[in-house]
Order: structure tokens, then sequence, then C-alpha cells
């Protein structure tokens, strides 16, 4: 098994942004949420690593690369007490998704689905709109983005 099929852990993923948001059309309403790592802050991490870490994420959710149709990667997302969890694969840990708006969390218990995105290269230091979308854009471009849809688990 190569080190790219072990789920991160919870040590990288603290510098992990989850940006959740709504994109609606006249007749739709997608929830949406963005996955992106820092730059690199904690000792030994680098560009590398934190790509390395990213695309082991990206395995681990099952993500199709944004050329391709996104796929369905299961029911992964969880709701308990207002607080929206991600069962990323690892065995023991989930990955809390923070600020997430009430009207966010209605359309996952609802049954809506979830546009996953994210990124393998660190975020750069531009994070006005203009330079996200540039950010955004460039990882589509450069085949470094992944994508999938996922939605909430059903209690038993």
């Amino acid at each position: 098994m190569s080190s790219l099929e072990i789920p991160p852990g919870p040590g990288f993923l603290t510098d992990v942004t989850a940006t959740p948001g709504l994109h609606r059309t006249d007749d739709e309403l997608t929830a949406q949420l963005l996955l992106i790592h820092t730059q690199p802050r904690r000792a030994g991490e680098t560009p590398e690593t934190i790509e390395n870490g990213m695309r082991s994420l990206s395995l681990a959710l099952g993500l199709a690369k944004t050329d391709e149709e996104p796929r369905f990667i299961g029911p992964r997302l969880s709701l308990h007490r207002g607080i929206v969890s991600l069962d990323y694969g690892d065995d023991r840990w989930v990955f809390r998704i923070p600020h997430t708006s009430q009207e966010w969390q209605r359309h996952l218990t609802s049954g809506g689905a979830v546009r996953l995105l994210l990124t393998f290269t660190p975020m750069p230091g531009d994070r006005t709109a203009a330079g996200l979308t540039a950010y955004l854009t460039e990882c589509v471009r450069d085949g470094t983005a992944r994508w999938g849809t996922t939605c909430a688990r059903r209690k038993w």
C-alpha cells in the first residue's frame, strides 16, 4: 500500500480550510464544499508534502478529475447538534466542517446533494474573491483539483 492510499491524519487536516457555500439557479440549489490547504506552516511541511496529503485525501474520498463528471462518493456527511462532519475514510476520525449556515444544513438534512471540490496545491496569499477564482481556475486547468458529490448519512 502506498502512502497516498492512507488517509491523512487529523494533524494534517488542521490546516485544511473547509468552505461551505450555496449555488442557486432559477430551479435548483446546490450546496458546495471547498477543501483547500493553507501555505506550509509546520516544521518539515512543504508544498510537496501538502500536495501528497491532499492527493491522499482525494483518493480516500474517491473524487474524480474535474474534466470528468463529478461522481457520487456515497453519503459522507453527518450533522449532529449543528456540527457538520465529513467522513474522509479514517477509521477513528472525521473532519469537522465549520461555519455551515442554517440553510446549508437544511439542504443537507432534506436529502440535498453537496458538491465537493478539493485542490492539491496550497492556497496562495491572495484570498480575495478574484484571487480565489483565479486560483481555482488554475487548479482545474492544471489538473490539480478533484471533485465529487456527497450527501448526508441516514440515521438508523
